[in-house]
């Protein structure tokens, strides 16, 4: 099993202080006679604005690569991200296709990587989907694109 960024854990506690139940830690997938492991998967419930809408039904199932980008060089930690969130995004839509993968990162990354124009260009045309967490508050800042919120079969 590799190593744990050193955020692991805020991130872990981040989530679960957003609503989040965490259900594997790592998640493992087995695939072909290959394992890979992505660092937390959690389950949640649909979301409107931050309000809990149904508190039963609807659960979400997201996958998360924790990263800390703490590299010599913030492109190199991007490209190593980018290859990691598309092998195991490919790999969820054979697995567990309901599963959503998101990459975890500090507000600090975001604001010094993906608020640049070469990081908002990866989160448009991948797209990549990020949760951006403020280490310090331990708390979950933003979704990107957006919270995810289970889509109802009555729609």
């Amino acid at each position: 099993m590799p190593a744990r960024d050193s955020i692991h854990n805020l991130v872990k506690q981040a989530i679960i202080k957003d609503g989040w139940e965490i259900t594997d830690d790592p998640y493992v997938i087995s695939y072909g006679e290959r394992f890979l492991f992505i660092d937390l998967a959690a389950t949640g419930h649909e979301f409107n604005n931050g309000n809990l809408i149904a508190a039963k039904q609807g659960n979400f199932q997201l996958a998360l690569e924790i990263k800390e980008f703490r590299g010599n060089s913030p492109i190199v930690d991007l490209e190593q991200a980018i290859g990691q969130y598309i092998l195991y995004q490919l790999l969820l839509k054979e697995v567990d296709p309901v599963r959503e993968i998101y990459l975890a990162i500090s507000s600090f990354t975001y604001n010094n990587i993906f608020s640049e124009s070469i990081g908002e260009l990866v989160i448009n045309n991948l797209p990549m989907k990020l949760l951006v967490v403020d280490l310090e508050k331990v708390e979950v800042l933003e979704w990107i694109p957006q919270r995810p919120i289970e889509k109802s079969s009555n729609k």
